[in-house]
């Protein structure tokens, strides 16, 4: 009786949709072999099961994968060195304003390391964002800071 690989593949992805994030992460390890730090249950599902496919089918031809390697050789973002974080300036009394919820958030800047929001001394955007959402936000990101 011969095997449909295929079949057999997608029962494996399909499964994936049911796990929770820490079952996720155990699948991760199981398949690549090393812990991972993903807090995004949709991405651990597609690397999931990206490598579930690779495992089944084979990868790359060893001939593209040298052709890849060559291409990224010099590429620091790509060979995951670190880049040297973006400095952003606040000017004293700048207002962000975001909505979110229907309402709207105002934060003042005080400082590179003061914010006021709702009356309350914040150290970082990302805590207020945190407060307004709930949820851990990047601050910068989350009231359209981009200088």
């Amino acid at each position: 009786m011969k095997i449909d690989k295929t079949a057999l593949v997608r029962r494996q992805i399909g499964a994936l949709e049911g796990l929770s994030l820490e079952d996720l992460r155990a699948k991760f390890e199981e398949v690549f072999g090393f812990q991972s730090s993903i807090i995004n249950a949709d991405y651990f599902r597609r690397r999931i099961a990206y490598r579930l496919q690779e495992l089944q089918f084979g990868g790359l031809r060893q001939d593209a994968e040298e052709f890849l390697d060559s291409l990224v050789a010099d590429d620091d973002l790509a060979n995951l060195k670190p880049q040297k974080a973006k400095k952003r300036t606040t000017v004293k009394g700048t207002r962000f304003v975001r909505e979110w919820d229907g309402e709207e958030h105002v934060v003042i800047v005080h400082g590179a390391t003061s914010f006021e929001y709702n009356g309350t001394m914040f150290k970082s955007l990302s805590a207020i964002a945190q407060a307004i959402t709930g949820t851990h936000w990047n601050g910068p990101r989350f009231f359209g800071v981009t200088k």
